[in-house]
Order: structure tokens, then C-alpha cells, then sequence
């Protein structure tokens, strides 16, 4: 299986790749905006809010950027990590072997 990538080797996806993702998961995945995304004492972010933190770089947009950014990598690195799985499988019985 692939090596898990250091944090530090997270490749940031581009602030607009990160708004298209986010936009994404309201319009397509059908997120609520007005759910709750986090909230920290008495700071709450909102699905809505997220986009302008984005746009305007916020401390909180640029934890977002790096957020969406790891889940990628996290997500192909599992996606590659599976495609080997399978690799070393051996091939399912065929229906002429169980039926003899």
C-alpha cells in the first residue's frame, strides 16, 4: 500500500478548486446552509458561510483550503491504496468450476 503523505507534503488545492468543492456539496450533495460546518466555543460556521471565508482568506477560510486539500489526498491516496488491493487478489471462481 502507498506511504500516508506528511502534512506538511499536502499539495493546497487552489482557492477556487476549493470554493467549486464547497459549492459542490451544497448544490449537488444538497449539504443544509444553514447546517452547522463547525463551532468552537462561541464561534459557529455555517455550510453557507464557507464560501466567503474562502474568498476573503480568513484564518478560517485558510484551515478550510487545507481541509478540502488533505481530503483529497486522503481520499486517492485510499482509492490507490484499494486499486493494489485488487491487483493482488486472486480472481473470483468462474460459474463452470462451482457447477462441476
Amino acid at each position: 500500500m502507498t506511504e500516508r503523505t506528511d502534512l506538511n507534503d499536502v499539495p493546497l488545492l487552489s482557492k477556487a478548486e476549493a470554493i467549486a468543492e464547497v459549492r459542490r456539496w451544497l448544490e449537488v450533495e444538497g449539504v443544509d446552509p444553514e447546517g452547522i460546518f463547525s463551532a468552537s466555543g462561541e464561534g459557529t460556521i455555517r455550510y453557507k458561510d464557507l464560501v466567503d471565508h474562502l474568498e476573503r482568506e480568513t484564518p478560517d477560510g485558510k484551515l478550510l483550503l487545507f481541509a478540502i486539500s488533505r481530503g483529497r489526498l486522503i481520499k486517492r491516496e485510499r482509492q490507490q491504496g484499494l486499486r493494489e488491493l485488487l491487483e493482488i487478489l486472486p480472481p473470483p471462481p468462474s460459474d463452470r468450476s462451482a457447477s462441476s
